[in-house]
């Protein structure tokens, strides 16, 4: 007769592993880090609470909704490039399955029952792989930085009325065009500085 001593623990381990995922669960939805979870199609698969508040979106709305469908550009921001940039960043991960951090950006949001809200980010994106290194997921994360961004400067030695509002959306939408500028600007000086160096050593 077997010691029964010496059989696996199927019921202990099957507790365990549920214990797991409860604790996993718990970790997710109280981080305090906005997190959207998404299949490698962008389609939500769940939200976090932390990312909830921030975006004003109820769970149950989102999950199963493509992720451009359930946030896209702002109809009232001509120049709104948040969808298009968001994709770029989510294809870069699924073909490099590594970390892509983005510039600020910004992507206006509309709220469950309210109204179109302008808002800048600082958002990052990567890849939850399986063994084989295949995308499992997408983990879409982001940073609120909208106070920060329209906050109004300091004032100055004699007092000046504060900046509408359309003008701090308008500074502000001015310096994320000019840092876009630079960058571009930076890639090109740097890709023509390695094309001199590789013509002077004859490569």
């Amino acid at each position: 007769m077997a010691d029964a001593s010496l059989a696996p623990n199927v019921r202990s381990a099957a507790a365990q592993m549920h214990g797991a995922e409860r604790l996993y669960r718990d970790l997710f939805d109280r981080a305090p880090l906005p997190l959207l979870v998404l299949t490698p199609e962008c389609r939500i698969v769940n939200a976090n609470d932390a990312y909830l508040a921030a975006t004003g979106r109820r769970r149950d709305t989102l999950a199963g909704l493509d992720m451009f469908a359930a946030f896209p550009d702002s109809p009232h921001d001509p120049q709104a490039d948040g969808v298009r940039n968001l994709c770029t960043s989510f294809e870069r991960v699924l073909r490099t399955g590594r970390r892509d951090g983005m510039p600020l950006q910004r992507y206006d949001i509309l709220p469950e029952g309210g109204c179109w809200e302008v808002r800048y980010w600082h958002p990052a994106n990567w890849a939850a792989l399986d063994e084989s290194g295949s995308v499992l997921a997408l983990v879409h994360h982001v940073t609120d930085v909208t106070a920060t961004v329209l906050k109004p400067r300091a004032p100055a030695a004699t007092l000046r009325p504060e900046p509408a509002a359309d003008d701090l959306l308008a500074r502000a939408d001015a310096v994320i065009r000019t840092a876009k500028r630079l960058q571009a600007q930076t890639q090109r000086d740097l890709l023509n500085t390695r094309r001199q160096v590789r013509a002077l050593l004859g490569r």
